[in-house]
């Protein structure tokens, strides 16, 4: 607490786009929309050097053990791991700004006492607008004109309606069940893939990852919507992919090393699958040098298909205020982690 107040801390990083980073204008329209708080809450606002804890310099850390001291709220991207307790007695609740939090597992730093959340659903309405978007240019062959056009083809591609095809959501979360609504929307036919199964209204079917070979071989279009963990880790690969019709397109909006980047460069290479798109790498950005900048009929998105310019920063700390009215009316926190499965 500050003063009698309940204290958030924004932790921003110069490292990071401005999408990401929190003004001291977005602080004051929340307290707008947020009227009978206003006298309840302190803010600060922090700016490492960079993301990385390792590449915060001394002015840094001390700027932000100066800030945790009183902090019961912390909002952010990363923080420093050790003696938490220590220089951040009050603190209750670590809000990561991302969905992924591949970068701060596994969670044995995490002490007792204190809730850990992450971004899931912040991202939807961008995310929903570029889903469709996928959909739609995988089902017209963009990726394949697009290549045809760098290479300066003149490529007669015909296509049909995507209304009736088949698409595959691994993954039925937040932004899969997102996918799955878009597709419907759409006139696509669906089938989710998810341990354990769970139902989705916009799903014709949902099967566990065990039977993955069965979906990909009916598939039309596949999108990847999981997290990264040592089981999702190249899920897709020479095998799975093998699976798939030729005519078939993949979507990659997860996280870049759930995938095979060799073998699905093999694939759209020898014509086995019909195109690509993906928004997420093993390295970002993704080196100059890097075969995917010649792989055929495979759109390269840099990371940007879900986070909204505009709005990222005002959802993400309603999800802040939404908790912190959660927490004292004594329901569950949303978006709270399982820090055993690590998302």
């Amino acid at each position: 607490m500050y003063q009698g107040k309940t204290h958030i801390h924004i932790e921003n990083s110069d490292g990071s786009p401005q999408v990401f980073n929190a003004t001291w204008q977005q602080v004051q329209d929340l307290l707008d929309r947020n009227p009978d708080l206003k006298d309840e809450l302190h803010f600060t606002i922090g700016c490492s050097d960079a993301d990385p804890v390792d590449q915060w310099s001394q002015e840094d850390l001390d700027e932000y053990y100066g800030y945790m001291k009183t902090a019961d709220i912390l909002v952010g991207y990363t923080l420093p791991q050790q003696n938490i307790k220590e220089y951040a007695p009050n603190l209750k609740v670590i809000h990561f700004i991302s969905s992924g939090v591949e970068h701060v597992t596994p969670f044995d730093w995490v002490p007792e006492g204190i809730t850990v959340v992450n971004n899931r659903g912040v991202h939807l309405p961008k995310s929903g607008e570029s889903f469709a978007m996928f959909l739609y240019m995988i089902n017209a062959g963009i990726p394949r004109l697009a290549y045809s056009q760098k290479k300066g083809k003149w490529d007669r591609h015909f296509t049909s309606v995507i209304k009736g095809k088949t698409l595959v959501v691994v993954g039925v979360g937040h932004q899969g069940g997102e996918m799955a609504r878009q597709a419907k929307r759409l006139g696509m036919y669906v089938i989710g893939v998810n341990s354990p199964v769970v139902e989705n209204e916009y799903c014709d079917e949902i099967l566990p990852v065990e039977r993955m070979k069965e979906a990909f071989e009916r598939a039309d279009i596949v999108s990847l919507h999981v997290p990264l963990t040592d089981a999702t880790r190249k899920m897709i690969n020479e095998e799975t992919l093998s699976w798939l019709p030729s005519h078939a397109g993949l979507i990659n909006i997860s996280r870049g090393p759930v995938v095979d980047e060799k073998a699905l460069h093999d694939k759209l290479v020898a014509g086995e699958l019909a195109c690509a798109i993906s928004d997420v790498f093993w390295q970002e950005p993704l080196p100059a040098d890097h075969f995917f900048w010649d792989t055929p009929n495979l759109t390269i998105l840099p990371h940007i298909s879900s986070d909204d310019l505009v709005n990222y920063i005002p959802r993400t700390l309603d999800l802040t205020i939404r908790n912190l009215r959660n927490a004292r009316e004594g329901k569950p926190l949303e978006n709270e982690l399982d820090l055993a499965r690590g998302y």
